[in-house]
């Protein structure tokens, strides 16, 4: 290519100063990681330990926050009325559910404003939300 001066190709890089020069950063790794847990000994009765920077954190029940749950558009025609049937399965109060998709769009939101009343109810509730075929993540 004619008049193409001090293209990346062409430059040389003094040695030292390259990328492959600087050594790869160390990985981030926290003894509490090789620990095992034996099943159910996590939150909700999962395999799951709670992490290293919430052992002693406690949740003052009841407790109230927004729920977001992604989940697949095409098959979830029937979220607003699975939740409102898990809601009231659990005793949950509900106290706005809002749902939002863009036209086109695979995924749609669902919010929902709960008040849990226990631990328990809370992981209970989590869980058959997670059992609904077209949910993808509530967080």
């Amino acid at each position: 290519m004619a008049g193409r001066k001090d293209s990346m190709v062409d430059r040389k890089v003094p040695p030292g100063q390259g990328p492959s020069s600087t050594p790869p950063p160390e990985p981030c790794h926290d003894a509490a990681m090789d620990k095992e847990t034996p099943a159910g000994d996590g939150p909700g009765g999962t395999a799951d330990p709670l992490p290293p920077f919430a052992e002693g954190a406690e949740l003052e029940f009841p407790v109230t926050f927004d729920l977001r749950i992604i989940y697949v558009l095409a098959e979830g025609g029937s979220i607003q009325d699975d939740l409102e049937r898990i809601y009231a399965a659990r005793g949950v109060k509900c106290s706005l559910m809002q749902g939002m998709a863009k036209p086109g769009a695979r995924y749609g939101r669902m919010g929902s404003r709960l008040t849990f009343t226990s631990r328990e109810q809370m992981y209970s509730t989590y869980g058959d939300i997670g059992k609904l075929p077209y949910v993808k993540t509530a967080i």
